[in-house]
């Protein structure tokens, strides 16, 4: 995500954006962690003491053969789902009526998935965020690689427009694409985090709780940022 929009709408500052991103995000985490210490957190700290094992220095061959070893599974796995994915979007965004309109826009917006974005789209309007880029965001509670996908397929499909490129195709601005890219950064984690969540803390609740204020928290600032910027860009 990131990669993609920093290279399309920040092509001379592509490092600043990248680090303010991530500043960003390590500020929060640092900031929600200090209040809800104060206000969730009850008693005092329990010490928490663990064994490591003893450390060595990894050889090259063995950090090669680990980095290629983890790269081919990831492909494996994500490759799939990602395909999968895909078609899903296409499918979706193809049917129902796809001949009984005459533009690609009118069809989009009609389909399946057209219909599911134009319902969800009021609620990030205020971000500067269309339809697709909601879709993209829905589809990345699955897995955040898969926002990437999703934008390529809904925005391809966009014959209207002489780009030759996805970020070409994107008619947002700089702004919004930096209000993406927090949001995307803090909202919802994805499925297997929130599984990993509910697992650690043995209760639903911090599970729940968790997807719910980091997308409350990534909806108001993705709002402060594209509200407070309009105001001088």
């Amino acid at each position: 995500i990131y990669l993609l929009l920093v290279g399309a709408f920040f092509p001379e500052n592509k490092s600043l954006i990248l680090l303010t991103v991530y500043a960003t995000g390590i500020l929060l985490a640092v900031l929600m962690a200090r209040l809800f210490n104060k206000i969730l957190v009850k008693g005092d700290d329990i010490p928490f003491v663990m064994e490591l094992p003893p450390y060595r220095m990894p050889t090259t061959k063995a950090i090669f053969r680990h980095t290629w070893e983890k790269g081919v599974q990831y492909l494996q796995k994500m490759g799939g789902i990602i395909m999968l994915a895909s078609v899903i979007i296409w499918f979706l965004g193809y049917y129902p009526n796809h001949d009984a309109y005459e533009t690609v826009t009118e069809q989009q917006e009609n389909s399946y998935i057209g219909r599911v974005g134009k319902s969800i789209e009021p609620a990030l309007k205020p971000l500067g965020f269309d339809w697709k880029l909601d879709i993209g965001l829905l589809t990345g509670m699955g897995a955040k690689e898969l926002v990437v996908s999703s934008l390529g397929v809904l925005y391809a499909n966009d014959a209207e427009t002489n780009a030759t490129n996805l970020a070409q195709r994107m008619p947002i601005t700089p702004l919004v694409a930096f209000g993406y890219m927090l949001f995307s950064l803090i909202y919802f984690p994805c499925i297997a985090s929130f599984a990993a969540i509910k697992h650690e803390s043995g209760s639903w609740k911090w599970a729940i709780f968790t997807a719910v204020y980091t997308t409350v928290l990534a909806w108001i600032v993705s709002f402060a940022v594209y509200q407070i910027g309009s105001l001088f860009v």
